[in-house]
């Protein structure tokens, strides 16, 4: 059996071992910065926008059930029709941001033709 302090070393050692060994570095979605990866917040995006795509089309299945077992007037329906927006409005708005940070991977800036010019 291994007594306290020799089990208090290993874990120490364990847990500095652990810490040390490479730093990543953190990746911030909302940063525009050049120094980060836009790359990889561009396929986090991606990712997450097939992820929210796959969510509404089960949650389409489910009305489906939902109106067969409850009628189409039931609560239900109407709330999981607002998921169903919802999810494929978050999946449009992930695409948007992921094409962004494309841009941004290419050095190049992002286009804002949804801004005022102010011309």
């Amino acid at each position: 059996m291994i007594n306290a302090p020799t089990l208090l070393i290993l874990l120490g050692g364990l847990l500095t071992l652990g810490c040390t060994s490479g730093a990543t570095p953190i990746l911030d979605p909302a940063s525009r910065d050049p120094g980060q990866d836009h790359w990889a917040i561009a396929s986090y995006y991606s990712r997450q926008a097939a992820m929210s795509r796959q969510q509404a089309e089960e949650l389409s299945s489910q009305v489906v059930i939902y109106e067969q077992l409850f009628g189409r007037d039931s609560d239900w329906v109407s709330g999981t029709k607002f998921l169903v927006q919802f999810y494929e409005e978050e999946a449009r708005e992930q695409d948007r941001l992921a094409d962004l940070h494309l841009e941004l991977g290419r050095g190049r800036s992002p286009n804002h033709s949804t801004q005022s010019r102010g011309h």
